[in-house]
């Protein structure tokens, strides 16, 4: 009897229906469905929050990728000009260590400054970059300009030659700026002197288009000019204030840095460049630091405090198999005088477990990836519903509310990405986890003494 119990699945199958017959059932007990929604819920909280905070971190580096440049150097000389960037140009194009990491090369000019409108100043970043072509800016196919996405190609004609300007998408809302409007902009320019302090230079520009990264901050303070205007604007003459590199992966960042400052320490640079001593590198993942490292930390710890929901619902598959199993004890102890082994008797209620850990993951995953899907939306929904009904409470006091507020996340919406390896391992997880809270009662269940459990019960 023992063997024949053993060997045939459908015995095993027949008594595993056996025991749930007698209406107290592990599927269908009180404990067993908390457990199950505990666990459901702690799945799909836990994929939402792992897809918002992956969404962040890759719209972060996507935005900074596109927006600004990957390496900078700089030079602590000449009140901060370069005059032979030219030459430290072609020096790193050829030199053999650098020419494989990178993707171009190119000089420019930053600088803080205002833009004057209607007596209203607004601070902004001014940016000049060389625009070779105005076909392959548009065409998205310049490394050191940002994604144009509203212009006049006339005005963009100019751009080299007069006093035009792209800013970024967000000003347009935020300061109402459109294209053909003429501001005027108040930046440094000259050398600093004692006696006459810092020089300004002051001239008027036309709005010729509008450049989107997705990064709120970057495009509501950038303000973009070509290379040529903005030398005579900031009276630079031939010299640049930075020269910018595009890498070809922020993991040759680093890299690139120590092979940079290896060329400039070199017996020939030294030689042929002036103020070599002076340069100095800094990379984009050095400027982001903080921030790239306040993201990972917080998702680690909100992934933290959502995992012990899985946990709890763990705790809670014990509590109900464990009440499963002293229902069932006379059942127990009638299919074991039969000669069902102890191990089948320890697999039933394993599998038990098991079963309502899979139903929870696949409930929770198939609900976490549809709220991270249309969490936008629904925070759009209730954002409108709070601005349509809070004035009525408040009257004209009520400032509307922006649940994501894009000053302080940079987003122009909230970013998600669904990583389907990630959402596999997490139920995989909590189903063994389920597994596992099941065998430690199924494992006493299995140990029960046939004769004692139906004489007592």
């Amino acid at each position: 009897m023992n063997f024949f119990f053993h060997r045939s699945p459908l015995i095993l199958l027949l008594t595993s229906r056996y025991i749930r017959g007698s209406r107290v059932t592990g599927l269908l007990s009180i404990k067993s469905r908390i457990s199950f929604i505990v666990m459901a819920v702690g799945v799909a909280l836990l994929i939402v929050v792992l897809s918002i905070f992956n969404g962040f971190q890759r719209q972060l580096k996507e935005s900074l990728w596109q927006g600004g440049e990957h390496i900078t150097i700089e030079s602590s000389s000449n009140g901060g000009e370069i005059r032979d960037y030219q030459k430290i140009i072609k020096y790193i194009q050829n030199d053999p260590d650098l020419k494989d990491r990178i993707i171009s090369v190119e000089g420019g000019i930053q600088s803080h400054g205002l833009i004057q409108r209607y007596n209203v100043f607004y601070p902004v970043l001014i940016k000049a970059v060389a625009v070779p072509s105005v076909d392959e800016l548009i065409e998205h196919k310049l490394h050191n300009f940002p994604r144009v996405v509203h212009y006049d190609r006339e005005d963009l004609g100019h751009l080299n030659r007069e006093n035009y300007i792209i800013l970024g998408k967000e000003m347009e809302d935020l300061y109402n700026f459109s294209l053909g409007k003429q501001l005027t902009l108040a930046v440094p320019g000259g050398r600093f002197s004692l006696g006459k302090g810092v020089e300004v230079s002051v001239q008027n520009f036309r709005v010729s288009g509008f450049f989107k990264t997705g990064n709120y901050k970057f495009d509501s303070s950038f303000v973009y000019m070509a290379l040529p205007v903005a030398q005579k604007f900031f009276k630079m003459k031939d010299s640049v204030n930075q020269i910018t590199i595009k890498a070809k992966s922020l993991d040759d960042l680093a890299i690139s840095k120590r092979k940079l400052y290896k060329l400039f320490n070199s017996l020939e640079f030294e030689q042929e460049i002036d103020a070599a001593s002076s340069l100095s590198v800094r990379t984009i993942a050095e400027e982001q630091e903080n921030l790239l490292a306040a993201l990972q930390l917080e998702k680690t710890i909100i992934s933290i405090i959502v995992f012990l929901f899985i946990i709890l619902a763990a705790l809670g598959m014990v509590a109900s198999v464990y009440s499963l199993v002293r229902a069932k004890r006379k059942s127990i102890g009638v299919l074991k005088a039969l000669g069902l082994p102890a191990s089948d008797i320890l697999l039933i209620f394993t599998l038990n477990a098991m079963l309502v850990g899979i139903l929870a993951s696949l409930t929770g995953g198939v609900g976490g990836v549809f709220l991270a899907n249309s969490l936008d939306t629904i925070i759009g929904y209730i954002e409108e519903i709070i601005n349509l009904l809070g004035p009525s409470f408040t009257g004209s006091d009520w400032t509307p509310v922006e649940l994501v507020p894009k000053r302080i996340y940079y987003f122009d919406k909230l970013p998600v990405d669904i990583n389907i390896p990630f959402i596999f391992m997490v139920t995989t997880a909590a189903t063994i986890l389920s597994g596992i809270a099941g065998y430690f009662p199924a494992r006493w269940a299995a140990s029960l003494n046939p004769v004692d459990t139906i004489r007592n019960d």
